[in-house]
């Protein structure tokens, strides 16, 4: 190639083209190059600035529900100075449902939030409040929260003890039908069949048997169904 043709070719080069374009776009606009630049950093340092806020609340969130939970956990007995003790049952109760409310009421719809309200349902039933456990775990079992099936599962235990047999078989069909990793197809088919197993016997062995033999080899699966199908066969 001669010196002329190398010269040719390098002025006709198209990434010698698009860098020499570029060069000439920045100069005569630097002006708008440099207000996008501070624009783009802006934009940066804020979602820098939201990723850090939403971890941090999260983290604010997660020390909000363990306080709480160290409550519930707390042990009966004579003061500790090691460790929370309530004097009786009753002031555990009351301290717990206070510390549970709290977290319900300022983390809403969280995740740690609806935790919070499950395990706070689940004590008002305890406590024989009825109207507000329903409430709470309602809440939770409508939402797309990991505890909606346990949730769904101590509702329909409340209902049964209502008399409410029909609500409480369709929570447990609504779970067989929608299973999670927390509650499977197999372990809510052994709950309604435990739910059959005096109002409808046969119905009962219907589902027994419909359990998938891949749940069956479940050791607890297995047991709970061999179990079950004993009383039935009685």
């Amino acid at each position: 190639m001669t010196r002329h043709e190398l010269k040719e070719q390098l002025q006709h080069d198209r990434f010698t083209d698009v860098v020499t374009s570029a060069v000439s776009f920045t100069s005569s606009h630097r002006r708008s190059v440099i207000q996008w630049s501070v624009v783009l950093g802006i934009v940066l340092v804020l979602a820098g600035g939201a990723w850090w806020y939403f971890a941090h609340a999260r983290s604010v969130r997660q020390r909000d529900l363990a306080a709480a939970m160290a409550v519930v956990a707390a042990p009966i007995g004579p003061p500790n100075e090691f460790a929370q003790t309530f004097p009786t049952e009753q002031a555990k109760t009351q301290a717990s449902l206070k510390a549970l409310s709290g977290v319900v009421a300022k983390d809403g719809n969280s995740r740690e939030g609806l935790i919070a309200r499950y395990y706070l349902g689940t004590l008002k039933a305890q406590d024989n409040d009825t109207k507000g456990a329903e409430s709470d775990l309602r809440g939770v079992a409508d939402s797309t929260n990991p505890m909606s099936p346990l949730a769904k599962i101590a509702l329909a235990q409340l209902y049964l003890s209502q008399k409410r047999t029909a609500d409480a078989q369709g929570l447990l069909r609504s779970i067989v039908n929608d299973p999670t990793a927390l509650v499977s197809k197999a372990q809510a088919q052994i709950l309604l069949a435990q739910l059959d197993e005096t109002a409808s016997p046969k119905e009962a062995k219907g589902i027994l048997q419909s359990i998938e033999k891949a749940d069956r080899e479940r050791p607890a699966v297995t047991r709970a169904a061999d179990q079950l199908s004993s009383q039935l066969a009685k």
